[in-house]
């Protein structure tokens, strides 16, 4: 299993990635909803690891995040 802050870290970008493509509108409805589906399945996911992972906290690298 990997390292939580790594889920973490995978997590949010595939978030990113999903946002992306919803904003290019270059998709069909179908796929919009799966996307949709699939980035509300993750922010669930991520709600409960950080409501839940036994107070450890997680560092974040400023310079790594995106604009």
């Amino acid at each position: 299993m990997a390292d939580t802050s790594e889920e973490i870290e995978a997590q949010i970008e595939r978030l990113r990635d999903i946002a992306e493509t919803l904003e290019d509108g270059d998709i069909g409805l179908a796929e919009a909803k799966r996307l949709r589906d699939e980035a509300d399945d993750l922010l669930e996911t991520l709600r409960e690891v950080l409501e839940t992972d036994d107070g450890r906290i997680i560092e974040v690298d400023p310079d790594e995040q995106e604009d």
